[in-house]
């Protein structure tokens, strides 16, 4: 079968799409399902290096963000995909990516299965201040995901985050994978890390890593740091990311007083040493609710790194409270409550350890089968729903935006 992946983020960019783009594409060339390809924004200065295709087209910077839009509806394009005999359709975005998917099922006759990732509608408010223009770019994220074949949600959470916002359509939970190894990382880069910053061996190490956004309820950790440090708890905590409000964030640091304590990585592109990081901590710190299946929480269980996380939100849709991870209710006292319970016995720490890696880690190539094999039964269904009667034209010559 050949597969495009259609994606509004890729790598070199860093967040939960991207990671879950190249994770499906990564997996399924290595895994011989097919051919696969993947057709995303052009990232300036940028020369991908991968086993499979990459077909971009030219992009402007979108004012929030790394993020990335174009106009990729071109003859050549068109062509060029058209070329390639492809038999299905896997969207990571309800933007631009379903409007391309959209007009590539009119030209094709294949199908498109959406992956339902975040909870964009954040992204939106964001990005768009006028409430009426915010309106309409809802409708249309919504009207394109109306229009998938097949919808996925990557946790429970994100299929009735949809169903929050009015979709009324079915969904089928397809999570998904890591691409950590499960051996320990190279002791140089924890070298490296621990002559970074002034991690001594006796003190516990806590670890965020994701975008610097208010939203991802950065302000509670550090709020939950302020209680530990006012009880006297010696630790160290490192932030690895950027984002928009990593300046910010930095200054309620320094008010609460925590510098000599707190450490900003920047953004790790590198895997191996973004690994190194995991191994290096206690406890993963992720309070957000804004994510609907963190790759972070796979990536810390992959390192034996429990985290610590919201009840209730879909990042312990996968963990099981003082077994595989921590909970804590949506408050800097109940973090800090969370961690100290955590650390009060070393001996369950490490069981809760190992159960993270053993009942939480799972690799692409685990997930990538049940996703193979699904794609096979959304094409089959495709193909009966025209048996009988003409399929659409073909011509790649009108393209319009829907």
């Amino acid at each position: 079968m050949n597969i495009a992946i259609l994606t509004d983020s890729f790598p070199p960019m860093i967040d939960g799409v991207s990671r879950c783009a190249l994770g499906y594409a990564s997996a399924l060339h290595e895994g011989n399902y097919g051919n696969c390809i993947v057709i995303a924004p052009e990232m300036p200065k940028v020369e991908y290096e991968y086993p499979f295709p990459i077909y971009t087209y030219k992009s402007l910077r979108l004012p929030y963000a790394e993020y990335r839009a174009g106009h990729p509806f071109t003859p050549r394009l068109i062509a060029r995909l058209k070329a390639l005999n492809i038999d299905i359709l896997h969207v990571h975005s309800p933007f631009l990516s379903m409007t391309v998917a959209r007009q590539l099922r009119r030209f094709l006759n294949i199908p498109i299965v959406f992956t339902q990732h975040t909870k964009w509608g954040f992204d939106i408010a964001c990005a768009v201040s006028n409430k009426a223009l915010r309106k309409m770019v809802e409708v249309y994220a919504y009207n394109n995901i109306d229009a998938a074949d097949e919808v996925w949600a990557v946790s429970r959470g994100a299929g009735e985050y949809l169903r929050s916002q009015g979709y009324k359509g079915e969904f089928k939970v397809m999570p998904n994978g890591t691409d950590f190894p499960s051996c320990e990382p190279d002791s140089s880069l924890t070298l490296e890390i621990n002559s970074r910053f002034d991690l001594p061996g006796d003190v516990p190490v806590f670890l965020f890593v994701g975008r610097m956004m208010w939203y991802k309820n950065i302000r509670l950790i550090i709020e939950a740091l302020g209680i530990l440090r006012r009880r006297s708890i010696d630790f160290r905590m490192l932030f690895v990311g950027e984002g928009d409000d990593l300046a910010d964030i930095i200054t309620l640091t320094e008010d609460e007083g925590l510098s000599d304590a707190v450490f900003f990585a920047g953004k790790v592109s590198n895997r191996e040493l973004l690994r190194a990081y995991f191994s290096r901590c206690d406890l993963f710190v992720f309070p957000s609710v804004y994510d609907n299946a963190p790759l972070v929480i796979k990536e810390a269980a992959a390192c034996s790194c429990p985290s610590v996380v919201v009840r209730g939100s879909s990042a312990s849709e996968i963990l099981e409270d003082g077994v595989s991870g921590f909970f804590a209710d949506e408050s800097a006292q109940s973090i800090a409550d969370a961690v100290l319970d955590a650390l009060s016995d070393r001996e369950r720490l490490e069981r809760v350890s190992e159960a993270a890696f053993e009942q939480v880690y799972v690799t692409w190539d685990k997930v990538i089968q049940e996703s193979a094999a699904r794609y096979e039964v959304v094409k089959a269904a495709f193909d009966r729903s025209y048996a009988g009667r003409a399929k659409p034209a073909k011509s790649y010559r009108k393209v319009s935006l829907l």
